[in-house]
């Protein structure tokens, strides 16, 4: 039983730490999980209510895998791991059966599984956490009540900055289609071959308070007014390797391939919502689109705004030529509203969070070489996150190993009625 218990720690320990991690160090994305649960009921669009629950849910996760491998609060632990994955089992049965959406979300953008296999996933995890759950009073206390609530709070304020600082930054890891190095002339012809499933451009118009939707081959008269467009694949089932980058502009004429053709670099600001910018950000993008005109390189804004919120900004001096796309792209392309991308030849070669744009060193990174940019770009995040998790564990280690010598754990009358000698943790 003893082995059994510790296989069982390890693997929802090492699950529960993996399913938080990879969403706290993207919080947007962990919103946006979140929104699609709640579209599901007819809930209406709360970003911030989503962005929040989303952070709160994978920090929760993050920390029940932590203190279940460290052994930290095990009779509380085991308690809410059960109700934890009981409710996953019974969530991830129900998308199965009725395939509402393609994937739960469980492990964020890292890795992607089908409803069926998630719920198989999860039945297998149920099996462990249930005998957790039934052993929660065999496991003997690592440390003092008071220790095991401060190494908690160590942990916590850990996984607040952590989430803090990809918000303000860009996640740590970029695990979706748009990451550094991806060639989107390349992915675009996949989707267009005959052996990939049709990818369906609609783009939405409006005309005296009647809103219709036209494919690209039969668009609407002049008198109709472009609000937005949405890719879709024939395929029940997500793709990969395959992207939906579909760009219009203010007339809903289809401008993806004259964008990607475009010989040499191209920055992209990506404004999913123009509403969310504060003035400070829209300063500093127009002090970067100052400095590209200087040094004579494109620059474009991709928004998901409406017209009415582009005219106000253009009026306002935002001189920069603005194109149209789905949120969902947007998103994909840069987590920050009003994030920065870079492309040269149409592969992306770095990207920005707005609150990090780099004005002053914009032609310093010109005259670099865009595969090394590129390439330092990879290393720099995978050593990031790598860093980041090489702590968590290696604190978890440090604790256990600091306890097992200073901590006895003394076996109460109430705890065994037999009499034994005390235990190290």
């Amino acid at each position: 039983m003893n082995l059994l218990r510790a296989l069982a720690r390890l693997i929802i320990g090492l699950t529960f730490i993996f399913s938080g991690f990879v969403k706290i160090i993207d919080p947007v994305g962990g919103g946006l999980i979140i929104g699609e649960y709640f579209n599901i009921i007819g809930i209406g669009s709360h970003p911030f209510l989503y962005q929040t629950m989303g952070v709160a849910l994978s920090a929760t996760e993050l920390l029940l895998g932590i203190s279940i491998l460290l052994g930290l609060k095990m009779k509380i632990s085991c308690r809410v791991v059960l109700v934890f994955m009981a409710g996953f089992t019974l969530m991830t049965l129900v998308l199965a059966i009725f395939n509402p959406i393609h994937e739960c979300g469980c492990f964020g953008e890292a890795l992607k599984l089908t409803n069926w296999q998630t719920f198989l996933k999860n039945v297998f995890l149920l099996i462990f956490a249930l005998l957790l759950y039934f052993q929660r009073d065999n496991f003997i206390p690592i440390a003092p009540k008071n220790w095991e609530w401060g190494f908690m709070g160590v942990y916590t304020i850990l996984v607040i900055l952590l989430s803090v600082y990809s918000y303000k930054h860009l996640p740590l890891i970029d695990f979706m289609d748009y990451n550094v190095g991806t060639d989107i002339k390349e992915k675009l012809s996949m989707s267009r071959s005959p052996e990939a499933p049709t990818l369906e451009t609609t783009l939405i118009y409006k005309k005296e308070g009647k809103v219709k939707e036209f494919t690209i081959n039969e668009l609407p008269d002049s008198t109709w007014t472009f609000v937005d467009s949405k890719t879709k694949t024939s395929s029940s089932e997500p793709l990969e390797g395959v992207i939906n980058f579909a760009v219009s502009d203010r007339e809903g004429n289809y401008v993806t391939d004259s964008l990607i053709s475009i010989d040499g670099p191209l920055f992209i600001t990506s404004v999913y919502n123009f509403e969310r910018l504060t003035g400070s950000d829209i300063d500093n993008i127009k002090l970067l689109n100052a400095k590209l005109k200087d040094l004579d390189i494109k620059h474009i804004i991709l928004s998901g705004s409406s017209f009415m919120m582009i005219d106000s900004l253009s009026r306002d001096s935002l001189d920069i030529d603005v194109f149209y796309t789905d949120a969902k792209t947007l998103l994909t392309l840069n987590r920050s509203n009003g994030g920065l991308i870079y492309l040269n030849d149409a592969v992306v070669t770095k990207k920005w969070s707005v609150n990090y744009l780099p004005v002053n060193s914009m032609r310093d990174i010109l005259k670099e070489d865009p595969e090394l940019i590129a390439a330092k770009s990879r290393i720099k995040e995978q050593l990031a996150a790598e860093i980041a998790a090489a702590i968590i564990l290696l604190l978890i280690a440090l604790m256990r190993y600091i306890c097992k010598f200073v901590y006895t754990h003394k076996i109460s009358i109430n705890e065994d009625s037999t009499e034994r000698e005390p235990q190290k943790s």
